[in-house]
Parts: C-alpha cells; structure tokens; sequence
C-alpha cells in the first residue's frame, strides 16, 4: 500500500468525522432551539419537543440493555 493511500484514506475520515462534528452540532443547537421554543410558545413551529423527548427517554428507559446500550451511542455522539 502506497503512503499517499494512506493520505487519502486519512483525509477522507477526517472530512468524515468533520462531517458528522458538525451535523451534530446543528442537530444539538436545533434540539435546543427547539425545546427553548416549547416552553415559550407550546407548540413550537407545530412540533412538540419536549413530549417527543420524554417519550424516546421513556422508550430507552423500557428498552433495558437495548435502550442503555443505545443511550450510551447517544451521549458518545454527543460528547
């Protein structure tokens, strides 16, 4: 395997991870958008934040080491 190989693969994983940073962000600041819109306004853009979240900590919390495994997915991604 040539070394510029490697260069490329390493590049295209960093733009990848890159990538992905920055989704979560705007995924993260959206969320928070969102949840700061709910307790203001109710409804916010027709969207209920705030039950929605509760009901995926609900569906984690019965889903046992599923939902604990996953959680755990959620909160890497986050960090």
């Amino acid at each position: 395997v040539c070394s510029s190989d490697l260069e490329i693969m390493d590049n295209a994983w960093r733009m990848i991870n890159e990538i992905v940073g920055n989704l979560t962000s705007v995924v993260t600041g959206l969320l928070g958008l969102g949840v700061v819109g709910a307790l203001l306004f109710d409804d916010f853009l027709g969207l209920n934040v705030v039950d929605n979240i509760t009901a995926l900590v609900d569906s984690l919390a019965n889903g046992g080491v599923v939902g604990l495994l996953v959680l755990a997915i959620l909160m890497s991604l986050l960090k």
